[in-house]
Order: structure tokens, then C-alpha cells, then sequence
């Protein structure tokens, strides 16, 4: 028997030992790697929900500050055009004695019905404006403040008969117009929000023949510094308009936003301070360089979809056509339906006064192109107390929406448009493609492209405000 008794496994020991040793040599590593895997996630998981809050406060800002930026850039564009005439286009009244056509392109989805005048509003004292007696004729005056609403609309849906507005700043005040001013008691006070707004009047055409009547109505509306109002002017601030993208960087967005957030309290919100919005000219410059990154990630998604955003619910109504969203053109509108419109529809009055549909695609969800064909048979009657059109518009790239030429020069379809077949029923079938039909009688000529349909119904009645009247659907013809 030997000395040692385990003599004879020794040789083996340290191969059994070994064997024991390997697993957690192994698994050590493993629950490492596993930890710093928990850990990553637990941070990362940590700054997505922490970058939720950024994202967020950026899209509201971004989609905030887009209409202040549409009514600048718009605000620039016209008193360019007045320097050019060695005036100053501030509080300056224009007529535009022609309908508009596809050279027009100062404004997105113009119509083709009415004469336009307009004049940008700057608050140093109060404005008097004058709309004459027209009872017979439909018109609007729209006041548009610094977001894009509409203040107040006077005109037609007044009576059609002759008024007065005195237009007060909101740096007066309240009341002071009223209260000291020498004026008959029948002018309507209104103070608006804004130190800068935009005045747009609209008076309808009803066909080539009446256009000089209709040029005589437009003249008799007037705007004029209310000299018999005892308020002190106030300095008006400089000014150096420039001509400016309809999308801008998010440098350029702050930069000339934020002047006119800054000087009207109701624009200002605080909880997006930290985005830069209504801060200095500057204040896209003065970001963190994480906050600066962000606006440029996030702001070309905020434009795409705002350019859908006017039609987008075309797709969800079986029909093809989106009807007007809910408080579009007033203050009770969404900052996105508000940025919608500032980029496809800018001066878009609310459905008390006028409803649009759109459509963009078939009744087969197939996008309306002027390659194909289409008919589109409108009912004999449509309730509407003053008119009806149907426009048709080529879409830019950048969302905007303006006429395009064509051999009829015919831009839009409406109850005054003379010549027309209608069925025996009163029905009204439209033919509406790129190449002409062989009887072009109710011929909408489009564009070889995709493009936009834009049906106006103005001082709409019950059916259409109620939702109880649809459009039928634009049917490709085989």
C-alpha cells in the first residue's frame, strides 16, 4: 500500500481543479459586459426620455414662430415694392385693379373671384378705415394680426352697407379711441392684438364685363391716419425690409421673428425661452451647440409636415377632399393647422366666412396629376349665401400653391363663370386634365404635373357648416 494514499490521483488533481476554476473565469467577464450593457441602456433610455422635453419645446417654437415669420416676410415684400415707388408701404392702402393669375406669386392660393387690395398695418396711431355701401356685391375686409388671425371681417356678412373702423394699436389704451376721440358713434372700435398687422379686402368680379365695376367698388374703400382721434403717434420702428426665403434656416426663423415676438406680449410664452424663441435677433446664435443641432434636425421634418398639412386629412375621408380644420383662421386654431396655413394658405379667412376643401388625390387615393384625366360633377345647387369656385393649383416644391398658365387662361370654375354646359338636372360636369378635351366647354386645364384642387364656398349655410353636404369625388376618366 503506498505512503500516500492519494498518491495515485494526484497526477489528476490539478486537472480536476482546473476544470472547476474555468466557469467562473467565464462568467465574470460576462456579467461585466452585461452590467455596462444595463448600464448603457439605463443612460440612454434616461436621455430619450430627457430629450422628449427639447424635442418637443423645438417643434412648438419652430411651429410658433413660422407664421410671425410668414407676415415679416410678407411685410417685406410689400414695402420693398413701395420703395421702389419712393414711398414708404407702411399704412399704405393698394388696389390691385386685376384678377389674379399665375404671375401672381406674392401670396400662396390666391383666388381668382375677387380683387385684392391690402395694406400693412403699422400701429403708430389709429387708422381709420372706410368700407363703402355695396350691397350688392360680395366683399371683405380682413384684419390679419402678427399670428396669422384673422381679428376681425367686416363687409357682406355686415349688410353690405357703408362702415367705419377705427384700428387701435395694442400700445393704446384700452378704450382711449372710444372715449376721447371725436367720431360718430356708429365706427366700430377695434384694438387689435398686434403692433403690425395686414389688412387684405377682398371685392368680387362677377366675369370680364364687370371688372370696371368692380374697380369703382374697390376705390371706394380708404385707410387714413385718424386725425381726429387726440392720441399722440407713436414712433414707428425702423424698418430694412429684405426679401426672404418662404423656408428659412433656423438662425434666420429667430432672427426675424423674435423683434416682432418681443414687442407684442400675447406672441411671448416663456416655457420656450430656452429654444430661443422671442428672444434677441440673435438668440439662434447665443444656443448651446446641442440646442442649435437640434433646431437644424428637427426643423426640414417641421416644414415637410407642414406642407401636407392643410390636405393631409384628404386621405382619411374616403373622398379625396379635406374640408377646413377646426379653427383655421381665427385664434382658436392649432400652432400646427396656424403654420399650415402660414406656408400653404396665408390669408385664409375662418368658416364663418368662407369654407375650403382641398384635394390632392382621386376617389381611387391615387394622386391628382395632370397626365391623367378627371371629372368632377358638382350638384346643382351648392349652398353658399354669396358664391362659389373651384381653383386649380400646381404645387411648388416648398408647399405653396399658385395658378398656372394655360390656353383658356381659365384658373378657376365658379356659379359665375358664363358659358358653361350644365345637364339637364343642373348639375355641373367638369373635365379636368393637361391636354385639351375635344370640347373644352367645361375644360380646367392643370398642369403635366401633380396638382391641387381648391374649392371655396363663401358665407357658407347649414349644410356645409353642419358637415351634412360633401363634394362628390374627383373620378379618373379611363
Amino acid at each position: 500500500m503506498p505512503k500516500n494514499p492519494c498518491a495515485c490521483i494526484a497526477p489528476h488533481a490539478p486537472l480536476t481543479l482546473a476544470k472547476a476554476k474555468n466557469p467562473g473565469k467565464v462568467i465574470a467577464p460576462m456579467k461585466k459586459l452585461l452590467l455596462a450593457l444595463l448600464i448603457l441602456a439605463a443612460i440612454a433610455g434616461g436621455f430619450v426620455w430627457w430629450i422628449r422635453g427639447p424635442i418637443q419645446q423645438t417643434t412648438t417654437a419652430a411651429l410658433k414662430a413660422y407664421p410671425v415669420y410668414s407676415i415679416v416676410r410678407l411685410r417685406n415684400d410689400m414695402l420693398i415694392r413701395a420703395r421702389h415707388q419712393g414711398v414708404d408701404g407702411r399704412n399704405l392702402l393698394i388696389h390691385r385693379p386685376n384678377l389674379s393669375g399665375p404671375r401672381d406669386r406674392s401670396v400662396t392660393t390666391p383666388n381668382n373671384d375677387t380683387l385684392y387690395s391690402f395694406a400693412f398695418l403699422a400701429q403708430g396711431g389709429p387708422q381709420l378705415l372706410s368700407i363703402p355701401d355695396l350691397p350688392g356685391r360680395y366683399h371683405s375686409a380682413a384684419i390679419i394680426d402678427a399670428r396669422t388671425d384673422n381679428v376681425v371681417i367686416a363687409g357682406t356678412r355686415d349688410g353690405g352697407t357703408s362702415q367705419a373702423l377705427l384700428l387701435c394699436g395694442p400700445t393704446d389704451r384700452r378704450g382711449t379711441c372710444a372715449r376721447e376721440g371725436r367720431i360718430d358713434p356708429r365706427t366700430r372700435v377695434i384694438h387689435l392684438p398686434s403692433d403690425e398687422s395686414w389688412l387684405l379686402i377682398r371685392v368680387l368680379v362677377d366675369g370680364e364685363a364687370d371688372l370696371p365695376a368692380a374697380r369703382a367698388a374697390q376705390e371706394g374703400f380708404s385707410l387714413s391716419s385718424a386725425a381726429e382721434v387726440p392720441f399722440p403717434d407713436l414712433p414707428l420702428p425702423p424698418v430694412d425690409p429684405v426679401a426672404l426665403p418662404t423656408l428659412p434656416d433656423p438662425g434666420m426663423l429667430l432672427r426675424r421673428a423674435n423683434p416682432l415676438i418681443a414687442r407684442n406680449a400675447y406672441l411671448q410664452d416663456t416655457a420656450l425661452a430656452a429654444t430661443g424663441y422671442g428672444g434677441d435677433a440673435e438668440a439662434f446664435e447665443a444656443l448651446p451647440v446641442w440646442r442649435q443641432w437640434l433646431w437644424r434636425a428637427l426643423l426640414p421634418r417641421i416644414f415637410a409636415r407642414m406642407r401636407t398639412g392643410i390636405a393631409e386629412g384628404s386621405r382619411q375621408t374616403g373622398d379625396g377632399w379635406s374640408k377646413s380644420p377646426p379653427g383655421i383662421g381665427t385664434a382658436e386654431a392649432s400652432p400646427a393647422i396656424r403654420a399650415a396655413v402660414a406656408l400653404g394658405g396665408l390669408g385664409v379667412l375662418p368658416v364663418s366666412e368662407a369654407v375650403y376643401w382641398s384635394a390632392t388625390l382621386d376617389s381611387s387615393g391615387q394622386t391628382l396629376d395632370g397626365a391623367k384625366s378627371y371629372r368632377l360633377t358638382l350638384p346643382a345647387t351648392i349652398p353658399a349665401r354669396a358664391f362659389w369656385s373651384l381653383s386649380l393649383y400646381e404645387r411648388l416644391p416648398d408647399g405653396r400653391l399658385f395658378y398656372v398658365e394655360n390656353p383658356l387662361n381659365r384658373y378657376a370654375i365658379g356659379n359665375r363663370t358664363s358659358g358653361l354646359a350644365r345637364a339637364a338636372d343642373g348639375s355641373l360636369t367638369l373635365e379636368i386634365s393637361a391636354a385639351p378635351p375635344s370640347d373644352q366647354t367645361n375644360w380646367l386645364p392643370a398642369p403635366k404635373t401633380p396638382f391641387t384642387l381648391i374649392f371655396r364656398a363663401y358665407l357658407p349655410e347649414q349644410p356645409i357648416l353642419n358637415g351634412s353636404f360633401r363634394l362628390p369625388p374627383v373620378q379618373q376618366i379611363p
